[in-house]
């Protein structure tokens, strides 16, 4: 199990931030926007209520790129290492990529609450290796571990 507060930050340091409770979820995204966006088959972002996240260094060092599916992520100006991302249709929530924890961390979340989703759209040769849940579209609220 995960003890809390656990930290991240981007490859060149310039950024760290704190997580102190675990995620709500965690989803592995195989849309298009992401594959493109982070250079990945697939990308892994954890969620966690705004409250539960602290900047603590290079707040000033993030920089917000708006992708066409109106998704802000937020990655390190100087190194590039993508961090965060805001989902207007989740308001209550943040995204992190757990890729960036600390030592390999675990993000704290159960794992009945870990989807893969945009399987729809995922690369051709792109094979499942797990028994994870699989939505063809992404999913709500309530699967991103708060109520509707």
């Amino acid at each position: 199990m995960t003890a809390f507060p656990i930290t991240g930050g981007c490859i060149c340091g310039s950024v760290r931030y704190t997580v102190k409770g675990p995620a709500n979820c965690v989803v592995h995204c195989h849309c298009s926007q992401c594959r493109h966006g982070l250079a990945s088959l697939v990308v892994t972002g954890a969620t966690i209520d705004l409250n539960q996240m602290k900047i603590d260094k290079g707040e000033e060092n993030l920089t917000t790129c708006t992708i066409p599916s109106g998704v802000r992520r937020q990655f390190c100006r100087s190194c590039g290492c993508s961090l965060f991302y805001f989902d207007d249709k989740f308001p209550e929530v943040m995204f992190y990529y757990p890729a960036t924890l600390d030592g390999g961390m675990h993000p704290g979340h159960v794992k009945e609450a870990e989807h893969h989703v945009f399987v729809e759209s995922k690369a051709g040769w792109e094979a499942f290796e797990d028994s994870l849940p699989k939505h063809a579209k992404g999913v709500g609220i309530a699967a991103l571990g708060k109520s509707e």
